[in-house]
């Protein structure tokens, strides 16, 4: 070796070194690549349904620990334009004993305050006037549920109301009522314990007092 030249016998090992950090680096990634590239492909509704939980970081009156697949939120969807959805049934049917009638607005006033209270209850649903809709509960209600922030317009259909009562308490009248009905495409936004056209029956309370009617519990079936 002729004189003065540097030695460099650890440098081949650095470079090597590096080389195998760069591998590594470059598995990693490609393997959180890949397990990406399958869990947004292979359930495409899951990176909406994340954003959606971060939306919904205060849930509703129906909020649910369980889990649904929920259709994408679009705040900006007209529902009378989704040809399916306009397709149901989307009519009141009120049971009160035997009989069994269909709501609509030129039979409406044949009916007491409570019917013509589910009248409205619905329409601010369908229309996602959270704001009215959040008005229609007494302050009752409202120390153990919490009033909504927003909803979309919610595709309901199937609607079905059963009164099971009336009756006297120190408050006021009291309506005892089964409430069931489906949401078509559902997104979560108003009912997070069903899935599209699921159902569950909720026993409500309406209260009617000082000329007024509100709803002063809603509960589920066990």
């Amino acid at each position: 070796m002729p004189a003065g030249t540097p030695i460099s016998e650890k440098k081949p090992k650095t470079k090597k070194r590096k080389k195998i950090v760069i591998v590594c680096i470059a598995l990693v990634l490609s393997l959180l690549g890949a397990g990406g590239w399958y869990i947004l492909y292979g359930n495409p509704n899951l990176l909406s349904q994340t954003f959606q939980d971060i939306r919904q970081h205060i849930v509703g009156m129906y909020g649910s620990q369980q889990s649904y697949i929920y259709y994408p939120i679009d705040y900006e969807l007209d529902i009378t334009t989704v040809k399916g959805y306009m397709e149901l049934d989307r009519d009141i049917h009120y049971k009160d004993g035997a009989e069994t009638v269909m709501i609509t607005n030129a039979n409406l006033d044949f009916y007491g305050p409570d019917v013509q209270f589910f009248k409205r209850y619905f329409d601010y649903a369908i229309n996602g006037d959270y704001a009215a809709y959040n008005q229609l509960f007494t302050e009752y209600y409202y120390e153990t549920n919490e009033p909504y922030y927003s909803f979309t317009q919610q595709m309901i259909y199937d609607i079905e109301i059963e009164k099971l009562s009336v009756s006297e308490s120190e408050k006021g009248v009291v309506y005892a009522y089964n409430v069931a009905y489906k949401i078509y495409r559902n997104n979560g936004t108003f009912r997070n314990d069903i899935g599209s056209d699921g159902a569950k029956t909720l026993y409500f309370e309406l209260l009617e007092s000082n000329d007024s009617i509100l709803i002063d519990r809603i509960t589920y079936y066990t």
